[in-house]
């Protein structure tokens, strides 16, 4: 369990997600469809690109500090995991009538973004917790 709350592996994760999100807004129109499930307007995609430049962000922030990741940092990037899971499911259940997520490709998706979400969410605070525990001792 050591290495599953060690910050510096879950900054390294944070990374590695965001920065798979950032390459899958970044695709062009004609393949994000057909490649994540996601039925976007034209201004769906220029919001998903612009999105996908902010989680870039995210992804450099925790790749900076993942050798001496800071409580603050791992703070941030703890309530963003659950937010955004929170989100997912909250906007699945609140437009469902609308098809957000209304093919078998987009709900597996937001199933597995909701699942890796929460569990790297939790994982960061319990790392948080062991972390601040270590530095009190």
């Amino acid at each position: 369990m050591s290495r599953l709350t060690d910050l510096r592996t879950l900054f390294t994760a944070v990374a590695v997600l965001e920065l798979s999100y950032f390459v899958a807004t970044m695709m062009p129109p004609d393949l994000l469809g057909p490649l994540t499930g996601w039925d976007l307007s034209a201004d769906g995609h220029w919001i998903a690109k612009i999105l996908g430049v902010a989680l870039l962000a995210q992804a450099g922030v925790a790749w900076i500090f993942r050798r001496e990741p800071h409580l603050g940092v791992a703070k941030v990037l703890a309530a963003y995991q659950v937010g955004s899971a929170t989100v997912d499911w909250v906007m699945w259940l609140v437009m469902s009538d609308r098809g957000i997520f209304g093919n078998a490709l987009a709900q597996t998706s937001v199933i597995a973004a909701i699942v890796s979400h929460y569990l790297l969410g939790l994982l960061l605070f319990l790392g948080i917790r062991r972390h601040a525990a270590a530095a009190r001792a």
